[in-house]
């Protein structure tokens, strides 16, 4: 059972912060094999599932919006209804291109796609590389397998690198 409940925590945390499950896994005692497996399995389908939970979210939330303010008692109604006035002013003042907003379109322009699928496994997070790929790539039909295969690929380098220099 303490078995089972290693491979299943491998197989989580592989799901959400792809980079940190070969450290564990090797701390855990688990062999390159079955890292590697746990790890991709992990990261394929935690991957899988966010991207179209995501998806569903993006979709289905417009939809439900107006059922859920319908319901939505009359104190929560009215501090939404000043946020959103506070917020709408904010807006209008605010500096519509800032530093950052530079940096994010420069980013997403030079780099696209391609950092996306190679970051997201690594350096973002697989639920973070999900909710982007499907808000800006969900048209490309070549963004989930360069994913699926970013995936496989960091899992072999990570477990390659972890096991030479950790003492395994």
């Amino acid at each position: 059972m303490e078995y089972i409940l290693k491979l299943l925590t491998v197989f989580l945390i592989a799901s959400v912060k792809y980079f940190w499950a070969t450290p564990y896994s090797f701390g855990m005692k688990l062999n390159e094999w079955e890292t590697i497996f746990f790890m991709e399995a992990g990261g394929i389908l935690g991957f899988l599932f966010f991207y179209y939970f995501f998806g569903f979210l993006f979709k289905e939330l417009k939809l439900l919006w107006p059922i859920v303010y319908h319901f939505t008692p009359v104190l929560f109604k009215v501090r939404f209804e000043m946020w959103r006035k506070r917020r709408k002013i904010q807006l209008l003042n605010a500096k519509k291109f800032t530093k950052r907003n530079k940096l994010i379109v420069r980013m997403r322009k030079r780099y696209g796609m391609w950092g996306l699928v190679v970051l997201s496994p690594i350096i973002l997070s697989i639920p973070v590389g999900a909710l982007l790929g499907n808000k800006y790539f969900r048209h490309d039909h070549h963004f989930i397998p360069y994913m699926l295969l970013s995936i496989v690929i960091w899992g072999v380098v990570s477990v390659a690198f972890f096991s030479t220099f950790m003492n395994h």
